[in-house]
């Protein structure tokens, strides 16, 4: 045992050189579980064997310090390789050895002072150490990377030579020290000290090829993964391209069938439709793949919905295309669903069936393709009813293979590459999922080869009123009752120019059309207008700036609405759009209807418009200027109208998620300000908005929202007589 003696100086030297070696592969490799608690552990040692050279200033106390260090060198020794190969750390048997031991270490270090009963103690606690580092290893998920399996057997074979040199200590154990000469050592005692001085050596060399190896495997998996991802999405542009080509055919040809039919009405009108139809497939394919390509998730904004209504939209949307492939498309629906309304979001639930109903007929070559929307449960809360309601969309197709159960729902992914896609106005299931699980449930799938798949999905809803018309009891006018509105068009493509002026020709309207904002700018300051349709992306700036630029130079009452007309699928865009003054957008392509129904609005909205001072509580704001330097309450003004934006998504925001009590302390705490700064109508306008709140009425927060701002500019109009 004196062999001992004469290793630890050097021992204690390789353990520090080990422990910075470690203290660097922590640096290196800290995403790597297990690589602290290693370092802990060289450290300990190194700090270990400097202790037990110093044995001889203060036996007992150096001592029971140097067995301490011990224990927890080697409690981190098997923590951090439990971590590394992801395994349950056993605490309450560490309780138990710790108590055994310091009640062994305290006994014999300081009652009954007896080196080899410590020595055994220590020997003890290392081999357990040892015993559950390579149970460790052993129960550890198999690699199937070659330099992970070699590493593994390089920290198998330093556990065991820890253990073997240790061992041959205890066999040649002295319960009394004797003085020896180092010349006096055999050739066995020598081999005996390089070995032991080695041991830090070897468990950092283990360490490390540990931890290089398994980094070496985290790369190679990613780059399978990227490998596989690129092979994916080369495949899914493939199928991409044939899903254009397909509408673009459909878009030509029946153009070209226009040309050289005679005048049949009715046949044109047929052709027509088929050409909208394509045009619009394209437009929702280009959306779906922007929000896949951008990976987010598509915010929901919960509006009054009548799901019934939804999915008869949608069977007579795919109707065609099952009757081209002979299919039976049935539509199921529980006939409660007709009466009631829910707060869901009206964009997202559509756009789920369509790809999963033209999924189910793209790969259903007969048979049938069954819509269903259920009842199923009702939920009762303090004060709102939620409802369970089960969507499923079953076919006779194909099916499903186990396999393809496991990815159908990966990004770019598709059961069957190969197969025809062309009757298909979606293109994949990832979109679907994401968004059912924002609408808070979950798409699931069950299917059989040869029989059929189904898909199903949950969803609690809150019951809601049927909605209230936008425009009010107000009747609509007619295209004649616009000719009075005088519009400017800026956008820069002629073609877009020509259907813009088909769909406005009935209305009469004094139009003037622009390419670029400098001829905009020329139009505006020559002649006035009431509204102007601006495109949003312009060769000679942004349609945004521009507008921000020229907004100061009108009084409330003779600011013309401006319509964005923009590609932009991004929601995030159009709200930027609408908080810094943007009336309304419209997203590309425009259809007659909407735009026709978005200028009646507007007109109506011009024709009621009162004197921006009926808006203002003069006598207040007067007073205030008495009280109060007119510079200070400008800049009050300016912050007011900027934090409006803020405000008003907070609102709506509060809305959505249903938080009434919060809702309407924030409508009283913004009519409180409004009352104060002068803005009676808006004041009044929020007082009556926390009423329909309470009423359980559906709120137009957009139209509000652009009313608080004509009033903070009608304000600050206002005020500058006062710094003039």
């Amino acid at each position: 045992m004196q062999e001992l003696h004469f290793a630890m100086p050097i021992m204690s030297l390789t353990a520090i050189i080990s422990a910075g070696v470690m203290t660097l592969n922590w640096f290196m490799y800290q995403s790597a579980d297990g690589v602290k608690q290693w370092m802990y552990s060289m450290q300990l040692m190194a700090l270990t064997c400097l202790l037990l050279i110093g044995i001889s200033y203060q036996p007992e106390i150096i001592t029971f310090i140097a067995l301490t260090s011990l224990f927890a060198s080697f409690y981190f020794f098997v923590n951090g390789t439990e971590k590394f190969f992801r395994l349950a750390h056993s605490y309450r048997l560490w309780v138990v050895i710790g108590v055994i031991y310091f009640a062994l270490s305290s006994w014999f270090s300081f009652v009954d002072s007896n080196r080899a009963m410590r020595y055994i103690a220590s020997y003890s606690l290392v081999s357990v150490a040892m015993g559950l580092s390579i149970r460790s290893l052993m129960i550890c998920a198999p690699s199937q990377h070659q330099r992970t399996n070699l590493s593994r057997w390089g920290f198998l074979v330093s556990c065991l030579c820890v253990f073997a040199v240790l061992s041959i200590h205890l066999l040649t154990l002295d319960a009394q020290p004797k003085t020896v000469v180092l010349t006096s050592l055999n050739t066995a005692q020598v081999l005996v000290i390089a070995a032991t001085v080695c041991l830090p050596i070897i468990l950092c060399v283990a360490f490390s090829l540990l931890c290089g190896a398994q980094q070496l495997e985290k790369m190679a998996v990613l780059a399978q993964k990227n490998k596989q991802a690129s092979l994916l999405k080369g495949r899914f542009l493939t199928m991409l391209s044939h899903e254009l080509r397909t509408p673009l055919n459909a878009i030509v040809g029946h153009a070209d069938m226009l040309k050289r039919i005679p005048r049949e009405p009715q046949k044109h009108a047929q052709l027509c439709d088929v050409i909208s139809e394509a045009a619009l497939s394209l437009s929702d394919l280009a959306n779906q793949v922007l929000l896949q390509a951008k990976g987010e998730q598509v915010s929901s904004q919960l509006q009054p919905t009548n799901l019934a209504e939804q999915a008869h939209s949608v069977h007579e949307l795919l109707l065609p295309l099952a009757k081209n492939k002979d299919l039976d498309f049935k539509l199921r629906i529980d006939e409660r669903l007709s009466e009631l309304y829910f707060l869901t979001d009206k964009e997202s639930l559509p756009l789920v069936l369509k790809n999963l109903v033209s999924n189910a007929i793209k790969y259903t070559d007969y048979g049938e393709v069954i819509l269903s929307a259920s009842l199923h449960e009702q939920q009762v809360k303090e004060d709102y009813t939620l409802q369970v309601v089960r969507f499923s969309v079953s076919d006779t197709g194909v099916g499903l293979s186990k396999n393809a159960l496991d990815y159908i729902f990966e990004p770019f992914a598709s059961s069957q590459f190969e197969h025809n896609i062309s009757n298909s106005a979606g293109f994949g299931l990832s979109l679907s999922k994401q968004l059912v699980e924002n609408l808070g449930g979950e798409l699931e799938v069950s299917s059989e080869l040869s029989k059929g798949t189904v898909f199903t999905f949950d969803l609690v809803l809150s019951s809601c009123d049927a909605p209230v018309s936008q425009l009010g009891e107000e009747k609509m006018k007619s295209p004649e009752q616009l000719a009075s509105n005088r519009i400017l068009i800026v956008e820069d493509n002629l073609l877009n120019q020509e259907v813009l002026k088909h769909y406005l020709q009935d209305t009469k309207m004094q139009c003037e059309y622009v390419r670029t904002l400098k001829d905009a700018s020329g139009y505006i300051a020559d002649k006035q207008f009431d509204v102007i349709l601006l495109d949003m992306h312009l060769p000679d700036g942004h349609g945004l700036e521009w507008w921000q630029s020229l907004q100061s130079q009108f009084e409330p009452a003779q600011a013309p609405t401006v319509i964005a007309l923009t590609g932009d699928a991004d929601e995030q865009a159009q709200q930027r759009y609408l908080q810094q003054g943007i009336a309304y957008c419209l997203e590309k392509p425009v259809s007659g209807s909407t735009l026709l129904s978005v200028l009646e609005h507007v007109g109506t909205a011009q024709t009621t418009q009162i004197n921006p001072l009926q808006l203002l509580d003069e006598a207040l704001i007067h007073r205030l200027n008495q009280q109060f330097d007119s510079h200070f309450l400008n800049t009050k003004l300016m912050y007011l109208a900027d934090t409006f934006d803020y405000e008003f998504a907070q609102l709506q925001g509060l809305a959505d998620i249903q938080a009434i009590d919060q809702l309407e302390v924030k409508l009283q705490t913004l009519t409180q300000e409004c009352i104060e700064m002068g803005l009676k109508a808006l004041a009044q306008a929020l007082e009556e908005t926390k009423q329909a709140v309470q009423a359980k009425q559906v709120i137009d927060w957009r139209a509000l929202h652009h009313y608080a701002k004509q009033n903070a500019l009608a304000l600050q109009n206002y005020q500058k007589q006062f710094t003039a």
